[in-house]
């Protein structure tokens, strides 16, 4: 019974965590009945309003658009996060009009993340209340909060980020307590249901636990049965996807999503920015990651988690931002620009990453220097992550008077006829429509 206690709290802490963050952000959004168009709203909205539409008429199409993307035909959702389009066709239906969706998928999308991190420090003994603190951090930065502020996909797996890190866990420590190889499989195998591209970023955090687990482990030669086991797993479970990849660049000419100026769209390290989202950093959380990198360098030899997972995020830190060499990249990678198109995206693993290694440096603290220094630390944190939150409320509000000059818009989100809203918001992204000859993703 203790043991069933204990796990009933650690689920209802970051639900309740969770929910009151959320509720903070989203209040301006609640109290002036507002939806917020972003920058991929529409694409997405898009072609969850084509599975929806799909369910309600039962006239289903797993590879064309036949009701979203303007009615174009062509094929985002078969190789687009596919049962999770069809899991969100259903939500829409549910929620009878695009404000209560994005309202309803926002609440649900933080509290998940919210148990997903404060798992993984409870993963690593991280302490109850410190673990509060570090989620509370977690959702207030990167591509959790600017979920609310733009819809983007990348969001989505920053979310589910957390559950890859577990795994990653799991690595450094199966000699002692074991690596399963169904939790490995299906975890991957969620995440590129829902974003595929996360996937890819989920595989690069994992590579390093894997290698340190090959160097250190006793018995290697189950790590690497365990992993074959999981990668057959996430094989078959994923075959829907790289099925329909196969199919259709073997046999249709698809157009790439729009390349962008890669260095343009680097995290800015040298400017502090007003939110720690897109490529913007608070000063509050650079100090915070400094001071982290500072403690790993005086205690690497004590603090193998720690410096691991902290050096590791520093290196993801720094390829997605404007000291990594960008532009030289593109140069002979054309495809980075149109396929992965925003380095910035690699902080969806560097502060999640971070943010483990500062919740066990506080938990070092009060272990080796008492609990008035681990109060001190946590304390600063805290405040941290309230700047955050100060600061994305401040976003949100400024996002609602933005939607407020276009009053048309706010009744489209709201009208339970769920087409209106693209009467006057069509999606533009080119995206894998189908053509006759390769030609420019912006002339398209």
């Amino acid at each position: 019974m203790k043991k069933y206690k204990k796990q009933i709290i650690d689920y209802m802490i970051p639900i309740f965590i969770g929910g009151i963050v959320v509720t903070l952000l989203v209040l301006p959004q609640l109290v002036n009945h507002i939806g917020f168009t972003g920058d991929d709203t529409v694409f997405h909205f898009s072609r969850f309003y084509d599975t929806a539409e799909q369910i309600k008429n039962h006239n289903f199409s797993y590879f064309q658009m036949n009701y979203g993307m303007g009615q174009t035909g062509r094929i985002i959702n078969a190789i687009y996060g596919p049962f999770f389009s069809y899991l969100m066709g259903i939500l829409v239906l549910l929620a009878g009009s695009w404000f209560r969706f994005q309202i309803i998928l926002t609440y649900l999308l933080f509290i998940i993340g919210a148990i997903g991190f404060f798992k993984l420090s409870r993963k690593v003994n991280v302490s109850r209340i410190v673990s509060s603190i570090v989620t509370i951090l977690f959702l207030t930065t990167g591509y959790v909060f600017y979920w609310i502020y733009s819809n983007n996909g990348n969001c989505l797996g920053a979310f589910i980020m957390p559950y890859v890190i577990i795994q990653g866990i799991d690595f450094i420590n199966a000699d002692e307590k074991g690596l399963s190889w169904i939790k490995l499989g299906v975890t991957i195998a969620v995440l590129a249901q829902i974003h595929l591209l996360s996937t890819f970023l989920a595989i690069l955090v994992l590579l390093p636990f894997f290698i340190y687990s090959l160097v250190y482990s006793k018995n290697k030669k189950k790590i690497w049965v365990n992993v074959g086991k999981a990668i057959a797993l996430f094989t078959i479970l994923t075959a829907n996807i790289w099925g329909a990849f196969i199919y259709l660049y073997s046999t249709n000419l698809l157009s790439a999503p729009l390349n962008f100026p890669v260095d343009d769209s680097a995290l800015n390290l040298f400017i502090a920015g007003n939110t720690t989202m897109w490529k913007t950093i608070t000063d509050v959380t650079l100090i915070i990651i400094c001071l982290q990198l500072i403690y790993v360098i005086l205690n690497y030899k004590n603090e193998k988690i720690n410096t691991f997972v902290t050096i590791e995020g520093i290196a993801f830190l720094f390829i997605s931002s404007n000291l990594f060499p960008w532009k030289y990249i593109t140069h002979i990678f054309l495809i980075v620009s149109s396929y992965f198109q925003f380095p910035n995206r690699f902080t969806a693993v560097a502060y999640p990453l971070l943010y483990l290694g500062i919740g066990l440096t506080i938990t070092e603290l009060v272990k080796n220097d008492g609990i008035k220094l681990g109060i001190i630390a946590s304390s600063l944190v805290l405040l941290v992550a309230l700047c955050n939150l100060r600061s994305d409320s401040i976003e949100v509000n400024n996002k609602v008077t933005f939607e407020r000059s276009n009053p048309q818009r706010i009744e489209q989100m709201r009208d339970k006829n769920f087409k209106v809203y693209f009467e006057e918001n069509e999606p533009i992204n080119p995206d894998y429509l189908p053509i006759q000859r390769k030609i420019s993703s912006w002339k398209i």
